[in-house]
């Protein structure tokens, strides 16, 4: 099972994609999507929050190297209409909620796109935040003292639309060298971008596995160097970890973890499903993994759950206990491991903590006794 249904559902309530040029691209191919002329998205030139924006609370602890990462993904598909002060409001709202589960580490998920399968070229989106406004929420997380990382990540609604088995990490550009010409342009201003604006980790890459063994990830990564001083760091599709070595030559590896469990029913135990996942870490090593990064820890709040994590279109019945379950085993684990860190899937940058989730939304953890799992794991968490 992919990750790619976890994102599939996740691009279908994006607004349309409409791909636009950035500097470097090729020009579009037959069947690509129209680019439009908007320059908001590929500059860096992001402003700070107006002086009178008020302040964001403060980590109580702030990380320091050699500290766990103790964070979620937020994600931001960026809706029409938004405007500076939504945006101000939105950032300070998510970032008080995760300083107020005692994380110290938020990672912001943005997406871009490609016209298929077999296209050669990528880019932002009408989807996309705007770097203006990225730079928003990245100067109240610093403000607040949390560690910064920015992940790109490739939307997957023009790929189903083509093929309903395509996802991120089965993509066959047509031309391979135009494609990776095209990924590093797009890039080049969220470099500068999480330069400016207090980042310490940029991913180069997430889940993007039939490119993984390209030798022109070299090219890319020398060019992200140059702009950007920090950690960079490839996020693995949880099979593709576990497999084989995966080549990106980054200074850290992280990975997406939806093991499924097909053996455990609904009342499985915490102890059942950490024993799972263990079993699933041990095919590529046993004892600790102090180098590697949960990038994303997620599983949808219903019936069944366990055997099909990546699954998230939903339509089961609603049961709470087992996404709560499968959090606190993945805190267990990873404290067990002694891992780098840990990221929660997903925290939507839109999303209102405090007025909880809706019944008929399986997928958030907000309002729901996950919630309370992570500000438990990481209030007690060794550091």
């Amino acid at each position: 099972m992919r990750t790619r249904l976890r994102g599939l559902v996740l691009s279908v309530l994006s607004v349309p994609l409409v791909l636009l040029l950035t500097a470097g691209c090729v020009s579009p191919g037959a069947g690509a999507p129209a680019p439009t002329t908007a320059p908001a998205n590929a500059s860096a030139n992001a402003s700070a929050p107006a002086s009178d924006s008020p302040a964001p609370a403060r980590v109580a602890r702030p990380w320091r190297p050699g500290d766990p990462q103790l964070g979620a993904q937020v994600l931001w598909y960026a809706y029409p209409g938004e405007t500076d002060s939504s945006v101000r409001t939105n950032a300070l709202r998510t970032v008080n909620y995760m300083v107020g589960k005692h994380m110290n580490a938020i990672s912001v998920t943005l997406p871009f796109a490609t016209a298929g399968p077999t296209a050669s070229r990528v880019g932002a989106s009408a989807s996309t935040p705007s770097a203006r406004h990225l730079g928003m929420l990245l100067d109240t997380a610093a403000a607040a003292g949390l560690r910064i990382t920015l992940r790109p990540l490739l939307d997957e609604q023009s790929l189903v639309a083509r093929d309903p088995l395509a996802w991120r990490g089965s993509l066959a550009p047509a031309d391979r060298a135009a494609w990776f010409r095209s990924y590093e342009a797009f890039l080049a201003p969220y470099l500068t971008l999480a330069a400016r604006h207090h980042a310490s980790t940029f991913v180069i890459g997430a889940e993007l596995t039939s490119l993984e063994d390209d030798p022109r990830w070299r090219s890319v990564i020398a060019a992200a160097r140059k702009s950007f001083p920090g950690e960079l760091s490839y996020d693995a599709n949880w099979d593709d970890y576990v497999s084989r070595h995966v080549p990106v030559p980054v200074d850290h590896l992280g990975f997406d973890a939806y093991f499924p469990l097909p053996g455990l029913g609904d009342d499985a135990s915490v102890a059942q499903i950490a024993e799972g996942w263990q079993r699933w870490l041990d095919r590529k090593s046993t004892g600790k993994l102090p180098r590697i990064v949960l990038s994303e820890v997620g599983i949808i709040a219903e019936d069944g759950a366990y055997r099909h994590p990546a699954v998230w279109k939903g339509g089961g019945k609603l049961n709470p206990t087992v996404q709560q379950r499968w959090f606190e085993a993945a805190c267990q684990v990873a404290r067990d491991r002694d891992m780098a860190g840990l990221y929660w899937w997903n925290l939507d940058f839109h999303a209102d903590p405090a007025a909880g989730t809706r019944t008929d939304s399986h997928t958030s953890f907000l309002g729901r006794p996950a919630e309370a799992v992570i500000a438990s794991c990481f209030r007690t968490w060794p550091r």
